[in-house]
């Protein structure tokens, strides 16, 4: 009879195992929430935007009217506030950088699986952001040359 009892508690507690194959929720989940400023607009090749004779790839250190900020809300909501680069070829390789006059708005639903954040926008476009929680950044790799951007990144 005690042979059956400890097979019975063996079987109970074997049973009850989570065998769902769940993660659970995302601990990055709670890192992300806040709000992340534009810190790094990054293009390629480098270029001397403000004339100083000092070429970079990182267009805020050029042009100080670029903002822009993205709030991630804790009921996975977002919100994007900023003005955008205006990119302009001229002839032989050279570009003209200005900043938008307009500031633009946008909302949407975010989540995160593993460390890529991915916003969606009201229309169905999905922007994908590598969450790095060692320097507290969102990082958007666009991967174009000029007259595109390269990366955009947000600092907590």
């Amino acid at each position: 009879m005690r042979k059956i009892a400890y097979l019975m508690t063996a079987l109970l507690l074997w049973s009850c195992s989570d065998d769902d194959g769940g993660t659970g929720p995302n601990p990055n989940a709670e890192l992300v929430v806040g709000t992340w400023n534009l810190t790094e607009l990054r293009i390629s090749p480098a270029q001397d935007i403000d004339e100083d004779g000092t070429p970079t790839s990182n267009v805020l250190t050029e042009l100080d009217c670029i903002s822009a900020r993205i709030t991630l809300r804790a009921d996975n909501t977002w919100t994007f506030n900023g003005n955008d680069l205006v990119v302009t070829t001229i002839t032989g390789g050279l570009f003209k950088f200005f900043c938008s006059e307009e500031n633009r708005t946008s909302g949407g639903n975010w989540d995160i699986q593993g460390n890529t954040l991915r916003l969606a926008d009201g229309t169905g476009n999905v922007t994908q952001f590598a969450f790095d929680s060692a320097n507290n950044t969102l990082t958007n790799l666009i991967g174009e040359v000029l007259p595109g951007l390269q990366a955009e990144v947000y600092t907590q």
